[in-house]
């Protein structure tokens, strides 16, 4: 949880709030503020905010810190200090509605939608491309393959009762695109032959195979360090001796030990091999 305060150049704060997420203390992600706010960050300028962050360990302290900040400082609405803050705060973080969620996943499949338009993904294509985003995302600056991050979504899946919720709100929904999306799809990918998949493109595209194996060359040793690695060898093999041993895994494994099973995988492969010959 944090507790943020934006401030203008000259330090004086302007507004007060609480979130769970980072990325909300950015002014850039002023969206659902209030118009007095608003009005402050286009006077100001987004890139002339100061952020000043104050990390919380939970949403009470948060709540609390909140409604202190903006007693003690002021509001205008009231007369009484420099924030544009409508309401005292204390009031915590507040999720959508499921109707809400509905109402802007609709504004968002919505072709006409500006974020869809060609200057929109042309920005952000530069965007993804600027260097100083590559770095934030790339080998171990990713956020994701942080030890602490890893450890954190691993204990999350460990939780029987999260990995039931999930299973049951996947659970009979489609895997794979709609119709609508391969038509879509489809379209997008005549404008934009990038956008083409590996299947499309591998050995079929110069371009693209020759890029393909400049990266696994260019991987290679990194590579090959990571896998004669003792430590990482041995965690492998624990991982893979403990699967072997799991009740889960026996139980999968004698399902597919049968005549039926072998016999249904002998025909898949024969009807594989048959439309692979058939196409060469």
């Amino acid at each position: 949880m944090y507790v943020y305060i934006w401030k203008d150049q000259d330090g004086t704060p302007f507004y007060v709030g609480l979130t769970k997420r980072v990325g909300r203390t950015n002014p850039r992600n002023s969206g659902g503020r209030n118009w007095l706010t608003q009005q402050k960050i286009v006077a100001i300028g987004c890139d002339n905010i100061v952020v000043e962050l104050r990390h919380v360990v939970s949403i009470e302290d948060g709540m609390q810190l909140e409604k202190t900040l903006i007693s003690s400082i002021g509001r205008i609405q009231l007369g009484t200090g420099p924030l544009t803050n409508l309401r005292d705060g204390g009031e915590g973080v507040h999720s959508p509605t499921e109707e809400h969620r509905e109402k802007l996943r609709q504004i968002m499949l919505n072709p006409m939608h500006p974020c869809r338009s060609p200057e929109a993904k042309e920005k952000k294509r530069k965007r993804m491309a600027d260097p100083d985003v590559l770095a934030k995302f790339t080998g171990d600056n990713n956020p994701a393959k942080k030890p602490e991050t890893r450890a954190k979504l691993k204990a999350k899946w460990a939780d029987s009762e999260y990995r039931a919720a999930q299973t049951a709100a996947r659970t009979g929904k489609p895997k794979n695109f709609s119709d609508e999306d391969r038509t879509r799809r489809s379209v997008d990918l005549k404008a934009n032959p990038h956008m083409k998949s590996w299947s499309e493109r591998n050995g079929k595209d110069p371009e693209f195979e020759a890029k393909r194996l400049a990266g696994l060359q260019a991987s290679l040793p990194r590579r090959l360090e990571k896998m004669s690695d003792p430590i990482a060898l041995a965690q492998r093999k624990a991982r893979l001796k403990e699967t072997m041993n799991s009740e889960a895994y026996k139980a999968k494994r004698a399902q597919w030990d049968t005549p039926e099973y072998r016999a249904k995988l002998s025909a898949s492969k024969r009807e594989y091999w048959a439309k692979r010959k058939a196409s060469m």
